[in-house]
């Protein structure tokens, strides 16, 4: 039950006593004890523990990659341990930003993760006194040359409601998802599908110096053909490796095996690629146990090639090399698939599909969907920059799993 707003000894959310700062090792620490009975689902609390530590060492969170932040009480005594009210997480994150005009800026952004207020101090108002005193901080925060940040983001669990009042606003949240396969189904139901190879961590470097330079390029052609905004995470190696790390230590302390698989791959002639890199997620129960594809990349894949509307149109709908593309797609999926079987994964989630996407996923299952998630991981942005005003007219391009924390 959480404390009335009357307890006296709880400061109150509007004090100008209280501080966002950045906690101690030992409040570190604290933090990860505090939400570890809400967060580590089938893991020990001692297994939780050490895998935020092992989070926290990745490339892409060392040396500053990552920022904890905790709101305390400055008024208490500084002899005495400070209590946590509220603490979060930020990750430094590469992004492009294209404004118009062909030009593409590559910019430092943050993700915002593990935001967390204790149970008995709910409704107090402080997760939001936190989030409006790191909005502020975030402005300018590992920005240099006095350099303002321009747009920040999280993935809410709680909806969208609260976060939007606090000046991130609910983008795109959909996903399709499809089954893993029976056990009993035979591979030649998928003939017709070209052979995808797998991907393991030793190939994922080169595909993430083809796919970055494609994204600027793409970035490019829409800032000419579009006045919007157009920003996204780069999908580089160090992201991927946090993912990884994260679903590798899971497997290892849940079912005592190393996932080697990383994705697949159709195609080696550029430009004609086809490829997705994936992370099982382990949920409380095997039941919640999902394969997420983080980013699945159709080279020259157009919207105007596609069918006109993502939930209509079937494969007859795009020419004879577009076909091959929509194919490759699915085989990839479909590998997917298989894996998700093999580490019994319930589902394959792949989030806002495009209209390719959607092709190649009924071809595997015809009955695929869009699904639009409204409380968990809601991707939510929120425009720090000058201009566009209040961040209307901003797209999030290639919004897809890799980008969360």
């Amino acid at each position: 039950m959480a404390i009335s707003s009357s307890a006296p000894d709880l400061p109150s959310s509007t004090s100008p006593s209280l501080a966002l700062v950045h906690p101690t090792s030992a409040e570190k620490m604290a933090t990860w004890h505090i939400n570890c009975q809400s967060w580590r689902g089938r893991l020990s609390a001692e297994s939780y523990i050490r895998r935020e530590s092992v989070l926290a060492d990745q490339s892409l969170t060392r040396d500053g990659g990552m920022t904890f932040w905790i709101l305390v009480d400055t008024s208490h005594p500084t002899s005495a341990p400070r209590q946590i009210l509220a603490s979060c997480e930020t990750y430094r994150k590469r992004a492009l930003i294209a404004r118009g005009n062909n030009r593409v800026e590559e910019v430092v952004s943050h993700a915002i993760g593990s935001v967390y207020c204790s149970p008995q101090l709910r409704g107090q108002g402080y997760a939001a006194r936190m989030m409006k005193e790191l909005g502020m901080s975030l402005d300018t925060w590992q920005q240099e040359d006095g350099r303002r940040t321009d747009f920040t983001v999280l993935f809410s669990d709680i909806g969208k409601k609260f976060y939007s009042k606090l000046g991130w606003q609910p983008f795109p949240s959909s996903h399709i998802a499809l089954p893993r396969l029976a056990n009993d189904r035979r591979d030649s139901h998928y003939n017709h599908l070209p052979v995808a190879k797998l991907l393991h961590t030793t190939d994922l470097a080169e595909l993430c110096r083809n796919d970055e330079t494609q994204l600027r390029l793409k970035l490019e052609t829409l800032s000419s053909q579009s006045s919007k905004t157009q920003v996204t995470f780069i999908p580089d190696l160090q992201t991927y490796q946090w993912h990884h790390a994260r679903e590798e230590f899971l497997a290892k302390e849940l079912v005592d095996r190393v996932p080697g698989v990383k994705g697949a791959k159709v195609g080696t002639e550029p430009g004609k690629r086809v490829w997705c890199v994936w992370t099982r997620t382990f949920g409380d129960n095997e039941a919640e146990n999902v394969l997420h594809i983080l980013r699945l990349v159709i080279e020259g894949e157009t919207e105007s090639k596609g069918p006109k509307s993502r939930f209509d149109g079937n494969i007859a709908d795009v020419n004879a090399s577009s076909k091959e593309q929509v194919l490759a797609a699915a085989s990839v999926l479909y590998v997917a698939q298989r894996e998700a079987t093999e580490w019994t994964m319930q589902q394959v989630w792949l989030w806002n599909p495009t209209p390719w996407t959607m092709l190649a996923a009924r071809e595997l299952h015809p009955s695929a969907r869009i699904i639009e998630r409204e409380k968990e991981s809601i991707p939510s942005l929120r425009w720090h920059g000058v201009e566009p005003k209040g961040g209307r007219d901003v797209e999030w391009f290639t919004n897809e799993k890799y980008g969360w924390c």
